[in-house]
């Protein structure tokens, strides 16, 4: 526990306002409310995903108690859609997560990942979480993890993110946070973050401690630094890679009328299709300079 106290004391001096603490399932983690105390006493405010299977009424009291903010993962309107994916059984324990935790006035958010099977059913998804008096958040499905050899056949066409853009067009209540912004390029800019903040204003640190410039460069590769051994305060202004990720833009992408909007899309996804977080983004929708999609 000293060591992510010191960590959490490192976040606060460097006024971060927001972490986001992920999995697996952060609820395992035996100190869990211990941690979360901590880094609510710091003034750090938090935010946990989660599947949902370990909440019940106890674990709910706990959450409710502290403040917390939880974001379950389902990924479909109904169990056809979410438990191919997320496994048997799982859309009934998120749902039953998220009615105990709404009960007692958790602020809850749906987190669904998109694929080209669900961009169908978004109405729908919206609905569900509205019945439960909850916020629903859409992230984007990255080439990584157990997608990572079917993510080709997973990833939305350009033609459903096209509906997918005007989609969250008429929805500006449902957040993305800087999942799709590369849409922007179809027209009006998205709301939230209009670019990628990997190692602007964003970061990721793994259960090790070693840092990486999201949760979605987690590679060898593009490690800066480990913070059992130097502060991150220290490594956000040193690390090179970072310099580089702040100033260094995709030389591909420049000549586009689009990239003031779109910005060259996400770095990591980038980095995981071609090995190189400098290349234009695999699911460009202009498809002026870079055609590597053909679903």
């Amino acid at each position: 526990m000293s060591q992510i106290r010191n960590f959490l004391d490192d976040l606060a001096k460097m006024k971060v306002f927001y972490i986001n603490i992920g999995g697996g399932e952060p609820l395992l983690h035996q100190n869990f409310f211990e941690i979360m105390d901590y880094a609510v006493h710091k003034d750090v405010y938090v935010q946990f995903s989660t599947n949902g299977t370990l909440i019940n009424s106890t674990v709910a009291a706990e959450i409710t108690k502290r403040g917390l903010r939880v974001q379950v993962s389902l990924d479909g309107w109904q169990p056809s859609v979410n438990n191919p994916i997320r496994g048997v059984g799982t859309f009934q324990k998120a749902v039953a997560a998220i009615r105990l935790l709404r009960e007692k006035n958790v602020t809850v958010a749906i987190n669904c990942v998109v694929t080209g099977a669900s961009i169908a059913g978004l109405d729908a998804m919206l609905q569900l979480a509205v019945s439960y008096g909850a916020k629903l958040r859409l992230s984007r499905l990255r080439p990584a993890g157990r997608a990572l050899n079917q993510w080709w056949e997973l990833v939305p066409s350009r033609e459903q993110y096209v509906r997918l853009y005007q989609w969250l067009m008429r929805h500006p209540e449902v957040n993305t946070g800087d999942s799709f912004f590369f849409l922007s390029s179809l027209g009006e800019l998205l709301p939230g973050l209009s670019f990628c903040g990997a190692g602007k204003l964003t970061c990721s640190v793994d259960p090790q401690g070693f840092v990486y410039p999201c949760p979605f460069m987690m590679d060898p590769a593009t490690v800066i630094g480990n913070v059992k051994t130097k502060p991150l305060s220290e490594l956000w202004v040193e690390a090179e890679l970072f310099s580089r990720m702040r100033t260094e833009e995709p030389r591909a992408c420049v000549g586009c009328h689009s990239y003031s909007k779109c910005r060259g899309g996400c770095r990591g996804a980038s980095y995981l299709v071609y090995g190189n977080w400098n290349m234009p983004d695999p699911e460009c929708v202009r498809g002026e300079v870079n055609d590597k999609i053909s679903i």
